[in-house]
């Protein structure tokens, strides 16, 4: 059996994907890098709420940033999200 503490954060992981707006979230950034605004004006989310989210998710090692001038574009971290929030996708949407 894997150790405690490493599937705590493996429920950690599953959490954050629990949440419909982070999920989201996650869904649009596989597609690319985005800054708040542009999440916002998409998801027509609040930008604070979508703030509030992308530091949740940047705590938890789910998403990178990268600074151009004033903007904060954000990102998914690896592939290993990219992967799972595929598997997770797929899985849950076959006939």
């Amino acid at each position: 059996m894997k150790p405690v503490n490493e599937i705590d954060k493996t429920v950690t992981l599953f959490k954050l994907f629990s949440d419909p707006t982070r999920l989201k979230i996650i869904a649009m950034l596989v597609e690319g890098e985005y800054c708040v605004h542009e999440i916002h004006d998409t998801l027509n989310i609040s930008q604070s709420s979508v703030s509030h989210q992308l530091a949740m998710l940047r705590e938890r090692n789910v998403v990178k940033t990268r600074r151009e001038g004033k903007l904060i574009f954000y990102s998914l971290k690896d592939e290993h999200v990219k992967e799972l929030f595929e598997t997770a996708y797929a899985h849950a949407n076959e006939c």
